[in-house]
């Protein structure tokens, strides 16, 4: 081919549109890359995506909420936190995010008692929570904490050998008690016979398995409570007090008597037959909350009576059931006959048995709920027991309901899945032999043999 002026014009000509266009393309793409942000997350437990909790509980906001981050521009993990908030702001409008150089705002650090780099304030209004830690869980509870209308205070009874809020042995309540105070519940333990009423503003009392007597004038003063309309999370165990029959009776409840054996229990690796798995939840915001399976330990069976039956003004619903396999053992258990415990069809109640009531009804005077819930156990939230399955998000879930903020739910902590290699001493040592000796003979071998080759040439 005759190469002519003409020619080298045109493939000059070429050549320039080719640049032309080439430059077109990247401003394009630029373009596109600024006003359209797509992110893909791969990990295997998806830990740089919110949970659908997070999304809800965003989704859901009304009302604008502030967010104070006090980080130095040259503080190592700034990054991680302003890549942690627009993951929340990419789903709402009603974040304001603001940053401050705790260097330069010495006052406001002081004012808000600031403790750390990185620490969030997240307010609404008077109602203000600190974030310490950079995690999802924490971040969505300050949000949830503030996102509440008002202060929910839950009233925990003692005096009668109730569960101690405050105490750290496996028999108390002091880790859900944290959790509840993470989502801004306040929480307070009253003696009745010290303190005879109930503030005002409680948004639910709880009774937690008392095993002491309750004077008649204590259970009047819940009597009265609940006929004001008040809300109610009772908690009972089969060895609970039988001073609080006129409760019962005033609810329409009544507890079988017995402890309730569940050989499913046994069969999936537990030994002791006094747990009793739940699965089978009721279709109410409880039960939607809790995911997977929760464990009792140590439960009553309960039945509603003719009284709440044909009392038109409550709506009940068997909230728990337990395996159909389960029964109810009338005989008394001890560590020697635990393990050759039977159903004996003439004495046990057989099952699925009911471990749990959820009682509503609509007050006429204020067009609020008065909502009550009664559980056979109260071992599921003790701190020996609320880490396992889903007994957590079963505490939080009624205590959320009974406050009427049924749709705010405990958000999940992320974990990073398969992020731990566990060797035995051989493969450290096969592994340990390859990098040190067996993968450098090999490059020595590799590179003398490249040399050789050379050389023959």
């Amino acid at each position: 081919m005759k190469i002519t002026r003409r020619t080298q014009r045109l493939f000059r000509l070429q050549q320039a549109l080719f640049y032309l266009l080439l430059i077109a393309t990247v401003i394009l793409l630029a373009k596109l890359s600024i006003d359209h942000n797509r992110q893909f997350d791969w990990t295997a437990n998806a830990r740089h995506t919110l949970s659908d909790s997070s999304l809800q509980l965003l989704n859901s906001l009304q009302n604008k909420v502030r967010i104070q981050v006090f980080v130095s521009p040259e503080y190592e993990y700034r990054q991680a936190v302003v890549d942690l908030l627009k993951r929340y702001q990419r789903q709402t409008d009603n974040l304001e995010v603001s940053y401050v150089d705790p260097n330069f705002s010495p006052d406001l650090v002081r004012e808000m008692n600031i403790q750390q780099q990185g620490e969030m304030v997240v307010s609404r209004g008077d109602q203000t929570q600190h974030v310490l830690d950079l995690s999802e869980q924490s971040l969505t509870n300050a949000l949830i904490s503030v996102s509440r209308q008002q202060q929910q205070w839950l009233v925990f009874i003692e005096g009668h050998g109730e569960r101690s809020l405050f105490d750290k042995n496996n028999f108390s309540f002091a880790t859900w008690a944290r959790q509840l105070e993470s989502q801004g519940f306040k929480l307070q333990a009253q003696n009745l016979i010290n303190t005879p009423q109930i503030p005002s503003n409680t948004a639910a009392l709880v009774i937690a398995s008392p095993t002491q007597d309750w004077l008649p004038g204590e259970v009047e003063l819940v009597k009265d409570y609940l006929s004001n309309g008040g809300n109610l999370l009772w908690l009972a165990d089969p060895e609970q007090t039988d001073s609080l029959s006129a409760l019962s009776e005033m609810l329409g409840i009544e507890f079988i008597a017995g402890t309730v054996m569940d050989p499913t229990s046994v069969s999936l690796g537990l030994e002791d037959p006094r747990f009793v798995l739940i699965s089978d939840y009721a279709n109410h915001p409880i039960g939607q909350a809790v995911a997977s399976v929760s464990l009792l330990a140590d439960a009553v069976a309960i039945q509603q009576t003719e009284q709440l039956e044909q009392n038109q003004s409550w709506n009940s619903l068997n909230l728990l059931n337990s395996q159909p396999g389960a029964w109810v053992e009338t005989t008394p258990i001890n560590q020697s006959n635990l393990s050759s415990q039977a159903y004996d069809a003439g004495a046990d109640v057989s099952g699925p048995l009911s471990m749990g009531y959820v009682l509503s009804r609509q007050l006429n005077d204020s067009g609020k709920q008065q909502r009550i819930a009664v559980i056979g156990d109260s071992d599921f939230a003790s701190n020996a027991y609320i880490g396992n399955a889903a007994n957590l998000e079963l505490a939080m879930a009624l205590a959320n309901w009974l406050s009427a903020d049924d749709k705010l739910i405990e958000i999940p902590v992320k974990t990073s899945v398969g992020t731990q290699l566990d060797l035995n001493r051989n493969q450290t040592i096969i592994i340990g032999f390859g990098f040190l000796l067996v993968i450098p003979l090999l490059l020595l071998a590799t590179g003398l043999g490249i040399w050789w080759r050379r050389r023959r040439r």
